[in-house]
Order: C-alpha cells, then structure tokens, then sequence
C-alpha cells in the first residue's frame, strides 16, 4: 500500500489561486461597472425609431451617454428576454439610470416615466388639453400661453408667431415632474429632428420656405386619409398655387369654424377669415394642425401631376382629377350635394 504522500492532487499554488481570484473580482466589479450609467448632470433626449434594432437602439442610447456599453445593453435585455418588447417613441432620460432600469424603462414605459402620445393632426389647443389631462402638474393655461405667443418660437429660433404646426405627433417618455416649457421644447425639437431628417434625404422639391411647407403639410394631413394620397394631394394644391388658384380646401374652412362637420354647407365657405382658401388665393397665414412625417414628407416632395381637383370617394380614397368638368362629374358620382372637395 502507497502512503499520503500528505498533499491533495487537486491543490493548486498560492499564485494561481490569487490569480483567480483577483480575475473573478475584477471581472464582477467590471460587471458592476457596466450597468451604471455615465456620469451627467441633465435629462437626455433620445428618440428610438420605429423598427430599429437591438444593436441601433444600443447605439443611439450609447450616442446619449444613457448607457456605457452598447455589448451590455444587448446581453442583458436578451438574458431577460426582452428584446421584442423594447418600444420605439421619445424619452427623456434624467441622470443616473442604472443599465437595468434604462432596459425596464424602454421595454414596459413604465417605472417612474409617464407615457402619452400625440396623434397627428391636433391643434395646438387640443395638444394642450390632452397633456393637461395626461401629465398631473401641468399647467394647462401657462402652456397654451406658450405655444400660442411667440416668446418661446424665438427663442428657439424660430420665426413663426406661435407654434401650432410644431408640435410633433409621437410617442413621448417623460419624468412626471417634466415641465410645461421642456415639454413644448421636446416636441419642438423632434419636429426639427423629423424635418431636418427629411429635407437631408430628399431636399425639397416645393419651392417653399420651411414655414410655407409645415402650412402646406398641416392642410394635406387633414385632407388626406390614406398615405400613399398624400404627395397626390400635396401636387393639387401646389398646381393651384402656381396657377393663381384659391386653394378651396374644406379642411381651412373647418378650423375657421373651430368643430368638425360631415359636410360643410355653401354658406359655410363665406366664413370671413384669412384662412378661408376659398376666398383667399395663397396659403393661409399659418398651419391650421400639427403634422406628421407623412404629410410633411408630402409637402417636401409633392407627386409629379397635372391635377387641379380631388373630391371624397367615401372610403377614405379620393378622385381626382384636372378639369372642373371632370371634377364636377366626380362630385355628382360621390357626393350628394354641398361643395367639393
């Protein structure tokens, strides 16, 4: 029989065992690192588009300083499953948010943000009303005040005598505690985001200014149903600009009146108001709701058409068409009586 030799076979030497153990720790505090995020002392505004990636939303938070490592990112919301579940829209992302609630954050919307969402197409009034009821603490009157002056358009660099038009229709992630003047600045400035996006990848093709196309774009987006009319449209009334024709758009006559009718009577195109484009040859002094990409996109790059007139099908589709006559046969085939389209 062999004796113990008194040493296990499986020890290992002291340095070895140093070794591993510095290289765990160091290892877990790299880890712990990693799910802290950098250091800043100010909300971060990061917009994640809709059908970006795992690895793109990594990026773009990466981009804001939300997060220190797009790698970690990744992996943790992977481990947890939670990949298909992270939402695209606005946020505003105060300091010192963990890697963990960062991912919770963009994957439920809940935690301690709040969460609305502008359709496209609202007035300024109706944009206020709608954060009014959906934020606590925020001061309806002092925030229409906002965006009905032109105080804060300057400030902003704009040259427009309020900001109705500029109020971009998305989702929007906030802390609750959000005020009314960086609320209106958020989607301000994700309008100058979307516009600034769109005149880069295509330019324009309008001959208009910035301000002259968001009037244009706020027209289309109430008239238009469906998006692939949009830039159809956006060529009617660009051809009746260039002809010296009133635009006659029913939906200039319905923000006049300030309440949605299903058909507008003869007497209601008499309404007194500059932005009566049946009175009134040109655009209307200003944007008459606030409009999305689609229609912005639309006015910046309108179809290349001969047509004058459209008139409602019914089914969300229109007819259009390039003679009063025509148009006139039209109205007759899709609507009962009162004016065109």
């Amino acid at each position: 029989m062999l004796k113990s030799s008194g040493k296990s076979s499986l020890s290992l030497p002291l340095w070895v065992v140093f070794l591993l153990f510095f290289a765990t720790n160091g290892a877990l505090l790299t880890a712990f690192y990693l799910t802290l995020s950098p250091v800043r002392d100010s909300d971060v505004k990061v917009h994640v588009p809709s059908g970006a990636t795992l690895s793109g939303i990594a990026g773009i938070l990466e981009d804001n300083r939300v997060i220190r490592s797009p790698l970690a990112f990744q992996l943790l919301t992977r481990i947890r499953g939670l990949e298909s579940g992270l939402r695209a829209g606005d946020y505003v992302i105060p300091p010192g948010k963990s890697l963990w609630e960062t991912i919770s954050l963009m994957t439920t919307g809940r935690g301690d943000m709040a969460r609305f969402t502008i359709p496209e197409g609202l007035t300024d009034k109706q944009v206020v009303e709608r954060l009014s009821g959906a934020l606590k603490g925020i001061d309806r009157d002092r925030m229409l005040a906002l965006v009905e002056g032109d105080s804060l358009a300057r400030a902003m660099g704009l040259e427009v005598p309020r900001l109705l038009g500029y109020l971009f229709p998305d989702t929007y992630f906030v802390p609750p505690s959000i005020g009314e003047e960086e609320l209106v600045r958020l989607m301000v400035e994700r309008f100058r985001s979307v516009f600034d996006e769109l005149t880069s990848q295509g330019g324009t093709a309008n001959g208009m200014s910035s301000h002259e196309t968001v009037i244009l774009a706020s027209i289309i987006e109430k008239e238009a149903v469906l998006e692939r009319e949009r830039p159809i449209i956006s060529s009617v009334f660009l051809n009746r600009l260039e002809r010296k024709r009133p635009l006659e758009s029913c939906a200039t006559v319905l923000f006049v009146l300030g309440k949605h009718k299903s058909r507008l009577l003869y007497r209601d195109l008499e309404v007194k108001s500059p932005y009566n484009t049946y009175l009134h040859r040109g655009l209307p002094p200003g944007p008459i709701c606030n409009p999305g990409r689609g229609s912005l996109k639309a006015a910046l790059q309108p179809a290349d058409t001969n047509y004058l007139y459209f008139v409602a099908r019914g089914d969300g589709r229109h007819a259009f068409t390039r003679s009063l006559v025509d148009h006139n046969r039209a109205k007759r085939r899709f609507q009962s009586s009162g004016p065109g389209g």
